[in-house]
Formats: C-alpha cells, structure tokens, sequence
C-alpha cells in the first residue's frame, strides 16, 4: 500500500518515493486526508481509463487494471455536493518490463535525468574543452610560424584573437 500525503498548496507527494512494483496490475492507495468537512474522492486516470473513487480515512482505495505510462491522480473535496478544493498529486510513471509493472514518482524519475544529464554535460564539456585547447595549440603554433601573421608572443595571439583562458587551459595549450 503506498501513502499520499497531501498539501493544500503544492503538489501531494507519496511518503516513500522510491520506485515499487505494483502486483497484479493494482495499485493500493491510503490518502493522509486533511481534517475537514465534506466528500474526498480520489479521481484518477491511466491511458485513456478514469477512475473516481470514494475516499476513507480508515479503508484504502484500489486502482485496477493499470497500465504502462502515466498515472494522472488528484483528490477532489466535495461539500453539500459542491466541489470546493482539488488536491494535485505527484504523477506516477507506469513502466512494464517482463509482464512485470513498476510505478516511479515522477519528480524523482525527472531528478534521475537530470542528474544523467548533467553527467553527460560535464563529460562532454571536458571533451569539447580538450578538443579546443588541441586546436588552439594549432593555432597558436600557425601563429608563430606563417609569415602572414605577426607572429608575436602567446600573450599577443590570446589578445589578438580575443581568448578568455584560465590559467589551466594556458598551461595545456602550451604543452605544459
């Protein structure tokens, strides 16, 4: 059984957010419920499939037959058969593999792809960096050696070309 917590403002978040595999396709759900008056009903939807359900602050609620993809939920809060307040909660990302069907929070499935994005990032900037400084050393030694250049010092071609080098790229470029 998973626990939502929710927020009155803000987005409700399950209590443990890490990823779980929900059995048989059906997914028990206990909502904290806030202590008001009136009606909860828990209304999801799965690909296409709605769900509404009566909430309890006792008895959990059960989706079925779920699927791959995404788990849109939110609790509407009905009073004298009005709807007053709805409570936005984390999407679940639906996901099967071997006939077996896990659920991720979407907020911690989103930082996951952050995080390998940035990882990606930084290897592929040290990458760019490395090929760079490479090219500026080409550069730099056409520099000094075409007679249809000045041919000056390093500090001149940095000017000249208008380089913004920290003290670490200067010394790799110039095989230090």
């Amino acid at each position: 059984m998973k626990t939502i917590n929710l927020k009155s403002n803000g987005i409700g978040r399950y209590t443990d957010v890490s990823p779980f595999i929900i059995a048989d396709n059906k997914l028990e759900i206990k909502v904290g419920l806030p202590n008001l008056h009136g009606e909860f009903f828990l209304v999801a939807e799965n690909n296409g499939k709605a769900f509404k359900k009566t909430l309890s602050r006792l008895e959990p609620v059960i989706l079925e037959g779920l699927t791959a993809g995404e788990l849109q939920t939110e609790v509407q809060h009905y009073l004298k058969g009005e709807l007053i307040k709805t409570y936005q909660i984390e999407p679940l990302i639906l996901k099967e593999v071997n006939g077996s069907l896990s659920a991720t929070p979407e907020i911690i499935s989103l930082q996951a792809q952050i995080t390998a994005l940035n990882n990606t990032f930084a290897d592929l900037e040290e990458e760019l960096s490395k090929k760079l400084n490479a090219l500026i050393r080409f550069a730099y030694k056409d520099y000094q050696n075409n007679v249809y250049l000045s041919g000056g010092s390093f500090g001149d071609f940095i000017k000249e070309f208008g380089f913004e080098l920290t003290d670490e790229e200067i010394k790799s470029i110039k095989g230090v």
